[in-house]
């Protein structure tokens, strides 16, 4: 089963809309297309973020975790994120850690600032796709095998 990490951007889109791709990615996951990883901190930033500017949503953050029994890894060691801080902004090289630990197949995340094909492609070899180029690339699969 492929193993998807999802960024903390893409949960609390989900949270906050039912017909965008974000929302899309959690249904296809909640059906059991692949397997949802997540970090320790992609929980602390969607509790911190979603209680700053969308409370009414807590609950429906509380029953996307549930309902995607995501795989819910540790945050990586310092030196695990050190070796990504110069391809992508500190902030985010523990997500990015966190994803090559885990060997997941992809990284999705709406922080297209940050998390870009240059990244992927320097030296990490994840391939880094948004919720909505993740729909788009299994539509163009389905399409292909119907």
């Amino acid at each position: 089963m492929r193993r998807i990490f999802l960024d903390s951007s893409v949960i609390i889109a989900a949270c906050g809309s039912r017909s965008g791709a974000s929302h899309a990615v959690i249904v296809m996951a909640e059906i059991g297309l692949f397997k949802v990883l997540i970090s320790e901190q992609v929980i602390e930033e969607c509790d911190r973020n979603i209680t700053k500017k969308l409370s009414k949503a807590l609950p429906i953050l509380k029953q996307i975790l549930s309902v995607i029994n995501p795989e819910i890894l540790p945050n990586p060691a310092i030196a695990d994120v050190a070796k990504w801080e110069t391809i992508i902004e500190p902030k985010d090289a523990p997500i990015l850690a966190a994803a090559l630990l885990a060997q997941s197949d992809r990284l999705l995340s709406l922080n297209t600032k940050d998390f870009t094909p240059n990244v992927a492609k320097q030296k990490s070899g994840l391939k880094l796709q948004t919720p909505s180029g993740f729909i788009q690339e299994i539509r163009s699969i389905l399409t292909q095998e119907l």
